[in-house]
């Protein structure tokens, strides 16, 4: 089938010409006039923000939200959420990297590691502190607070090395009497009692140290003395009559009920014996010797963990007493000016 389409003549005089090329033009200046020159044909306040470092800097981060930040975390590590307080100084950090409060923020996430336990992560935060602000006051507390996290792992080796290095930086101002101090307490916990006093009797006199480390030189010594219970005569005594040896250590209760099991099993196992019963004398008799070699047992561990328990008790009596308490982060500010020297 064959369509027809009406044709439509424009018909443009010769004459117009010049008019409708001159108007083209024109559009076309002022489309691009208005799309790559500002302030012409646009309106001087953009309609939409893109975003931009710049800009959401000036539009995210007013002061009071800064403080904000810290005050709520700050809240939170009073509350024991040490943990939701971590990611609230990172959310500060996020947004306000150039603060120069961003070195205490560092220095709380070390913290609240700390108090949540988390040692592992406590040491890698101090470290980083250390890294990025190594001649602020918050710098130089995280060496000490980098000890504390190996002595929490039980590392006091490794804690005893870095008190050492930095003692060895600083000998005479704040922070290596510290270290000083901090190093006498690892050498007590591995119960090197004469290493520990020799320490402790170093710290200078110009130190607020000074009193309670010469207090503790001479209860280190004491720790030589402690009262202790010979492993190798307990197990003697347990020998020669079960129960004795515990009796030795302390320990009323086990030593009555060693004497009287092995008593029992000696006793029934004779009476078998007259009884012509074999058989049950010699179940008796098994069951009379796994009693008896666990009586010795008992009582050589038992005067093991007298000594533990003696020590350990001593030790924490002294923590109790004279531990130094490492600075938190407004404390930290406030100290910082005793570091100035030396660094």
């Amino acid at each position: 089938m064959n369509q027809q389409y009406d044709t439509v003549e424009i018909d443009i005089p010769l004459s117009r010409l010049p008019d409708c090329v001159f108007i083209l033009l024109l559009f076309v200046v002022l489309l691009v006039l208005w799309a790559e020159v500002p302030g012409i044909c646009q309106s001087s306040v953009p309609l939409r923000t893109h975003p931009s470092t710049s800009t959401m800097t000036a539009v995210e981060s007013p002061g009071f939200l800064a403080d904000q930040l810290l005050v709520f975390a700050e809240h939170l590590m009073r509350e024991g959420e040490y943990f939701r307080a971590i990611t609230e100084y990172r959310r500060f950090l996020f947004y306000y990297p150039d603060d120069l409060r961003c070195a205490m923020a560092y220095f709380s996430i070390g913290l609240a590691f700390y108090r949540g336990e988390s040692y592992v992560y406590a040491l890698q935060a101090f470290q980083e502190v250390t890294q990025r602000y190594p001649n602020t006051a918050y710098g130089k507390q995280a060496w000490l607070w980098q000890g504390e996290s190996f002595a929490r792992q039980g590392q006091y080796a490794a804690a005893e090395q870095l008190y050492t290095e930095i003692t060895e930086r600083f000998p005479h101002d704040a922070l290596g009497q510290h270290a000083r101090y901090q190093r006498a307490w690892t050498l007590l916990f591995r119960r090197q009692w004469r290493d520990a006093a020799a320490q402790f009797q170093q710290v200078s006199p110009n130190s607020d140290l000074y009193q309670s480390a010469q207090l503790l030189a001479q209860e280190a010594l004491v720790g030589e003395h402690l009262p202790r219970k010979s492993p190798v005569l307990a197990g003697i005594l347990s020998g020669l009559l079960p129960g004795s040896g515990q009796l030795y250590n302390g320990r009323l209760g086990d030593a009555l009920l060693a004497f009287l099991l092995n008593g029992l099993f000696v006793v029934g196992t004779v009476e078998a014996v007259h009884s012509n019963k074999p058989a049950v004398a010699g179940i008796l008799s098994f069951f009379e010797a796994s009693w008896y070699t666990g009586n010795v047992y008992g009582a050589v561990n038992g005067a093991h963990k007298y000594k533990r328990h003696t020590t350990e008790t001593f030790l924490r009596n002294l923590d109790n007493n004279f531990h130094l308490g490492l600075p938190g982060p407004r404390q930290t500010h406030m100290f910082g000016a005793q570091f100035s020297l030396g660094f």
